[in-house]
């Protein structure tokens, strides 16, 4: 099952919050919701995550929603009729008060953003673009990594993630060059902002 084309920012996050049962929601529901090869909905709802405050500020959790996108879009590369994640992914949660949290504080927001949105240059959406948009979603997926030592800088790739997704729910080839523009500001911003030095030295 899809979302809808209509207000599709909204109906990505009242459906993950009104229809998945239970106090925490776990990647598996999310799948189980909108289906393994809904890649708008899924990497739409998960860029939200990073973006949306309180959420993108909870440590590692932007780390593990890079992860998943990459294991979720590099399988969508390869053109996996069905997505494959590990049990222990599957079962990684967020607690539901904390989206309803994020979802009150950003529901006008995005109500304005969702007005904006329309069927427009459709080519841009086709299959094609979508094998373009996993390999650009899986690298915007890793700066996500370097990006958590700089504050609120995540969201930048996660907002560039969030266009892609919408850009697919909704038919909208605008969207998917937004998408494209932020990726490229995302990518810039973390070559001038990261402490490189610091990042290597996690490695070392």
């Amino acid at each position: 099952m899809t979302a809808s084309r209509n207000d599709p920012l909204e109906n990505v996050l009242e459906r993950t919050i009104n229809e998945i049962d239970g106090e925490k929601i776990t990647f598996g529901d999310v799948l189980d919701l909108f289906g393994d090869r809904s890649f708008g909905p899924v990497i739409a709802f998960l860029g939200l995550l990073v973006v949306l405050p309180p959420l993108g500020a909870i440590p590692g959790l932007p780390a593990l929603i890079g992860f998943v996108i990459i294991l979720f879009s590099f399988q969508i590369i390869l053109g996996a009729k069905h997505i494959w994640v590990p049990q222990f992914v599957e079962k990684r949660s967020i607690p539901k008060d904390k989206l309803e949290a994020a979802d009150k504080r950003a529901r006008p927001w995005l109500k304005r953003i969702d007005r904006l949105i329309s069927e427009r240059l459709e080519f841009m959406t086709g299959r094609i673009s979508v094998f373009f948009a996993a390999v650009v979603v899986t690298l915007l997926s890793l700066l996500m990594i370097p990006l958590e030592l700089v504050p609120f800088a995540v969201a930048a790739p996660g907002a560039a993630i969030v266009l892609f997704g919408l850009a697919f729910i909704a038919r909208d080839g605008v969207l998917m060059l937004l998408g494209y523009a932020a990726a490229a500001g995302a990518t810039a911003l973390t070559v001038v902002t990261v402490p490189w030095g610091q990042f290597i030295s996690w490695f070392s």
